[in-house]
């Protein structure tokens, strides 16, 4: 079993004992009118929490979390879903329980805390769902700070399971199961919102230098402002919070320079609120924080023969990779960088003499505009033989990371040999 799968397995042998907790250990029946009901309704809701603590675990980026999960932004993947399931679970409970409304203090704090999550959920997967889509448009900025009352609403929870009157509470094993998910939740999300700056490595930086490289695209390089500096592996990304009124929320970006390179150079395209603000504003002398680094795409952990594929600005990480290799590498890699215009191809000065540098190396430039898009068939057809030693590396949109993955599964290649970065966040 490969470690990065570990973390899910964790998650989900959480969710099977506290299953077993119930059937095992469950709770006596007191005579109260539908109790069966009530029974299921708890369970439904300790289900929910032990979901929620573990997405409020993974929100505290905890580095040493992230190999158990195969990156980070594997781990956002896991709390998103972790999340989701949770919140449906709290639909459940809500629809299944008997209402009694005799708690003055358990019947509010439970409304408090299922309205909250309710509103916060939506606020997240609204965006991304074809029928609330436009109707949910919050920018990334109002929805990270109001994320971060999950934590508040996660405590209501706690609050109305400890007013109201439970069956759980008459079995020993279930409840304490349930209190100490509530209290992993609430000591995760105290860690978060008040000690994690504090704990989290961090750097300090200035701008050194803008270029615009096209009207949508610009490359910032960062010196340290201290001796202290980021050590990082190249393809792996940082969250970088500009200080400048209205570039200081921090955001993921791939780092693009190479690891002994003295400056940091980021790569970043216009395709937001906020990366649109930081084309138009970023300049030389702003300071910046730095945080990181995290990811795990790192293509020397694979085989000799590889296959790389960039749409647009996912060329990042691989110009880390390209940067680091100074010597001629004993790989054999073709590189499909994929545009939709001319003008959108950057560094092709750079490809070109790191193709000349590792005899190995391929560079293969694609304009859909042009050509029509890259597909799974066009690369299977490019390759002098099959598939089935090469190890493919992606980053780009996730439709684009989506389909190719699909595509490369459908030609028999293992999950295994398909490596990607999730890259959203949100």
């Amino acid at each position: 079993m490969r470690r990065r799968h570990v973390g899910v397995l964790v998650v989900v042998g959480l969710e099977a004992v506290n299953a077993a907790t119930w059937l095992v250990f469950p709770p006596a029946d007191d005579g109260r009118p539908d109790f069966l009901r009530q029974c299921l309704a708890e369970f439904a809701a300790s289900a929910a929490v032990l979901l929620f603590a573990v997405a409020l675990v993974l929100a505290t980026r905890a580095r040493w979390i992230e190999p158990f999960f195969g990156g980070l932004d594997r781990m956002y993947r896991v709390h998103r879903r972790a999340a989701v399931a949770g919140f449906l679970l709290l639909v459940a409970h809500v629809t299944v329980v008997p209402w009694l409304l005799d708690s003055p203090g358990g019947t509010p704090s439970g409304l408090i805390a299922f309205v909250g999550i309710v509103v916060l959920v939506l606020l997240s997967i609204g965006p991304r769902l074809p029928l609330l889509r436009n109707l949910i448009t919050v920018s990334y900025r109002s929805w990270r700070h109001s994320h971060k009352l999950i934590g508040l609403f996660f405590a209501f929870g706690f609050a109305h399971a400890l007013l109201v009157d439970q069956v759980v509470e008459t079995t020993v094993v279930p409840f304490a199961l349930l209190l100490a998910a509530y209290v992993v939740g609430i000591v995760a999300y105290l860690y978060t919102v008040l000690l994690a700056r504090f704990v989290r490595p961090r750097y300090r930086y200035v701008i050194d230098d803008v270029r615009r490289l096209n009207p949508t695209t610009l490359e910032v390089s960062l010196r340290p402002r201290k001796a202290r500096r980021l050590v990082f592996t190249s393809g792996q990304f940082v969250f970088v919070k500009i200080r400048r009124s209205g570039l200081r929320e921090p955001h993921p970006f791939t780092v693009s320079s190479s690891p002994s390179e003295d400056r940091l150079r980021l790569t970043i395209k216009a395709v937001g609120d906020y990366t649109a603000r930081l084309h138009a504003h970023a300049e030389a002398g702003c300071r910046a924080t730095v945080e990181g680094s995290y990811g795990m795409l790192d293509y020397r952990r694979a085989g000799r023969r590889q296959i790389w594929i960039a749409g647009g600005i996912g060329i990042t990480p691989f110009l880390s990779w390209l940067r680091e290799m100074e010597r001629p590498d004993e790989r054999r890699i073709d590189l499909y960088y994929t545009v939709r215009q001319p003008a959108e191809a950057l560094f092709q000065d750079e490809m070109r003499a790191a193709a000349v540098r590792n005899p190995g190396l391929r560079v293969h430039l694609n304009v859909s505009a042009e050509t029509g898009s890259l597909t799974v068939d066009r690369i299977v057809a490019d390759q002098a033989a099959d598939l089935a030693d090469a190890d493919v590396f992606m980053c780009g949109p996730v439709p684009m990371v989506k389909a190719f993955e699909r595509g490369f599964r459908r030609r028999g290649l293992p999950s295994a040999r398909i490596h990607f970065e999730e890259f959203s966040f949100r």
